[in-house]
C-alpha cells in the first residue's frame, strides 16, 4: 500500500480558519490488502453532500486536490476488522464541536465543520474522509481493529489516519484527524481520541 500525507498542513489549517472554510478536497493512492473476512466499501468526496459525491467522477477530486511532493511510502497489509462506509453521509458533520472540545479537554469549542478550533486549551483540528496519503514517517497502530497510522510532523502537528476499507478501487478509504497544538497539549493523544470517536460514528458498510 502506498501512502502520502499532504504537506504544510499547519498553513492550510490557519488559512482555513482565517477564511472560514470548512470543505475539504480529497484523493487516494494505494492498493490496500484486507485481513481475512474483509468486504468492499464505498467512495466519498469530503465536505460535500452524498448526492454530489456519487455523481462526481473520480478525477474531479484529483484535479481539485492540492499538489504534493514525493513522500515516504510505507508498505504492508491493511487490516480491516470493521468495514466502514465512505459515502452516504456528510463527513464534515462526523465530529461535533462538543466531540472536539471533549477530546481536547477544552472549555469551549468552535463552529461546526471539517476545521474546528477550541479555547482553553487552544488547538486547531482538521478531520475528513480522505485519500490515504501523508508525508513523513508513520507509526502503524490500530483503531477499532483497523489499521491506522500516527504521523508526527516537524511543526508539532499530529495526524491519525484510520483505514475504513480495503477496496483498492476506493478513492477515499480513510478517516483523518489532525491536531495542531497552540497551547501545551499532546496532539497525538488528542488525534487518536478524535480518530477513534469519528470511526465509531461512521456507519458500518
Amino acid at each position: 500500500m502506498h501512502l502520502r500525507r499532504v504537506p504544510a498542513l499547519t498553513t492550510v489549517l490557519a488559512l482555513a480558519l482565517t477564511l472560514g472554510l470548512s470543505a475539504c478536497a480529497t484523493k487516494v493512492i494505494g492498493s490496500p490488502v484486507a485481513a481475512a473476512g474483509g468486504s468492499t466499501g464505498e467512495q466519498t468526496a469530503s465536505g460535500k453532500p452524498s448526492s454530489t459525491k456519487t455523481s462526481s467522477p473520480k478525477t474531479s477530486s484529483k484535479a481539485n486536490a492540492p499538489k504534493t511532493t514525493e513522500a515516504e511510502k510505507p508498505s504492508g497489509d491493511v487490516k480491516i476488522t470493521t468495514k466502514k462506509k465512505t459515502e452516504g453521509y456528510e463527513d464534515c458533520d462526523i465530529l461535533t464541536p462538543e466531540d472536539v472540545a471533549a477530546a481536547v479537554g477544552a472549555s469551549k469549542g468552535g463552529e461546526k465543520g471539517c476545521v474546528q478550533s477550541t479555547e482553553d486549551p487552544f488547538a486547531v483540528v482538521l478531520f475528513m474522509v480522505t485519500f490515504a496519503e501523508y508525508e513523513g514517517e508513520a507509526r502503524t497502530i490500530e483503531v477499532g481493529g483497523n489499521t491506522a497510522y500516527e504521523v508526527k510532523e516537524k511543526g508539532g502537528d499530529c495526524t491519525v489516519l484510520v483505514m475504513l476499507t480495503d477496496d483498492p478501487e476506493e478513492i477515499t478509504p480513510a478517516f483523518q484527524a489532525t491536531v495542531t497544538p497552540i497551547d501545551e497539549i499532546d496532539p497525538c493523544e488528542i488525534a487518536l481520541k478524535l480518530a477513534t470517536k469519528g470511526f465509531e460514528k461512521i456507519p458500518n458498510a
